[in-house]
């Protein structure tokens, strides 16, 4: 499989080119299924994964708990013994303080935070749930408003010189945030936040949206002038609306314009025999073009004659099944052509 490189201060970390999210396996897909799916990526080339320490927690309804999502690639990396060969990633932050309430977006949150007693008190559950010693890339889930970020920042710089993790990453946080953050690290010569956890996949956010969770033209922008930071996308299938559009679309991007871009990414699927999910996770390999421009009079170069500024990113899938898995591996076989990725940039 194609890798890409993820990197954060003297560390260049080689991942697969997808990654596989396995928030629902062990949790809503028994362990035969789990597995059978996790083999199937295997197989595909695929070595990177991605789970948090409080997936479970949100379906107790099936009798899971926190960590279960973990426990399973835990048990699957120690039965094939691929320790050595994987790339893992997971998350803290986002788990319950109060086991009886739930989590919300809006104050009270019930989020656990980002304090340095609680990452590293998870990041030793995570490690065990993995079996493993270290992980790839370790996320704070949920920026966690309370704390300076440079204070988090900081923390997760400590985890990198100890050994316990290679790559430090932040997810639903905004882009200021990450950018004051980035530079307090770089300028104490420390590992700085190397990946950035955001929703998206074909859409834009509607006007007026809260945007902290999202990938926007201004994320695009920023990382485009980062070179060494790379978004990993989550839900770019959405959860299964993008090709089933009778589904609602869901709500940071329910307005009349998200339904042209939905049609154009389908038009293109059709003209390569592929899928609309497979359009969309080729796209964002691509490397997104930032469409911000300088205003005129700012530049000596004519806009026509300016490089292309690209956000290296990179998809998290997630399957269900071993077909599901297929499709996505079949990502990598749709070449989309210069004239298809400038439309979806443009759109």
């Amino acid at each position: 499989m194609e890798t890409r490189i993820l990197h954060s201060g003297s560390t260049d970390l080689e991942v697969t080119a997808l990654c596989m999210g396995i928030m629902n396996l062990g949790v809503r897909q028994d362990e035969a299924t789990s597995f059978a799916v996790l083999d199937r990526f295997w197989e595909g080339g695929g070595r990177f994964f991605d789970t948090a320490n409080n997936y479970g927690d949100w379906t107790p309804e099936l009798g899971s708990v926190a960590g279960d999502s973990e426990r399973v690639l835990g048990r699957w990396i120690a039965s094939r013994r691929v320790a050595d060969e994987v790339v893992v990633a997971t998350k803290c932050g986002a788990g319950k303080i109060s086991p009886d309430r739930p989590l919300s977006g809006t104050p009270p949150t019930n989020y656990e935070g980002l304090a340095p007693e609680v990452v590293r008190r998870e990041l030793t559950k995570s490690l065990a749930n993995l079996g493993v010693d270290r992980v790839g890339v370790y996320y704070g889930h949920v920026d966690d408003r309370n704390l300076d970020i440079t204070e988090i920042a900081d923390l997760f710089s400590s985890l990198v010189d100890e050994g316990l993790i290679q790559i430090p990453g932040m997810s639903n946080t905004a882009t200021w945030r990450l950018a004051v953050a980035r530079e307090h690290s770089r300028r104490h010569g420390r590992a700085e936040f190397g990946a950035w956890q955001q929703q998206h996949s074909i859409y834009w956010p509607k006007p007026g949206e809260a945007e902290n969770t999202l990938v926007t033209s201004e994320a695009i922008d920023y990382v485009a002038a980062q070179p060494g930071l790379t978004i990993t996308t989550y839900s770019p299938q959405q959860g299964g609306q993008l090709a089933r559009p009778w589904m609602p679309v869901r709500d940071p991007y329910d307005h009349p314009d998200s339904l042209r871009r939905l049609q154009l990414a389908h038009r293109i699927a059709h003209d390569h025999g592929g899928t609309v999910n497979q359009v969309v996770m080729a796209w964002h390999l691509s490397n997104p073009r930032s469409n911000v421009v300088y205003r005129d009079g700012s530049s000596t170069a004519a806009l026509s004659d300016l490089p292309d500024r690209r956000a290296r990113m990179l998809p998290i899938f997630g399957a269900s099944s071993v077909e599901q898995v297929d499709e996505a591996l079949g990502t990598l076989d749709l070449k989309l052509t210069d004239e298809e990725l400038a439309e979806l940039d443009a759109a």
